[in-house]
């Protein structure tokens, strides 16, 4: 039964515009094929850190999805976030359970 999670990425800051859009189009491609739905993708923009640095940046390129799918499409798909170079952070939660 597919349930509702939000995602936060925060991307390196220096990407440009279509490498940008490569990747997004890469892990909303990869959410459909495991069985996402109701794919929202919102650019929140680049952000300044409050006080410390992530892997050598001092701000992020922050990414808001929202997307219904299954527990283990989500685990799938996170996965490949973690060893993707230009993801810094990510966190996933289900707004149903706030």
């Amino acid at each position: 039964m597919p349930r509702a999670y939000e995602t936060m990425l925060i991307l390196r800051p220096d990407m440009s515009d279509e490498p940008l859009e490569q990747l997004l189009n890469s892990q909303e491609a990869i959410l459909r094929e495991n069985g996402a739905a109701n794919l929202e993708t919102t650019n929140k923009g680049k952000r300044r850190f409050a006080g410390f640095e992530m892997k050598g940046f001092k701000e992020g390129l922050y990414i808001h999805m929202n997307y219904e799918a299954e527990p283990s499409a989500v685990a799938t798909w996170e996965k490949g976030l973690r060893l993707n170079e230009s993801v810094l952070r990510y966190m996933t939660t289900r707004p149903d359970l706030v």
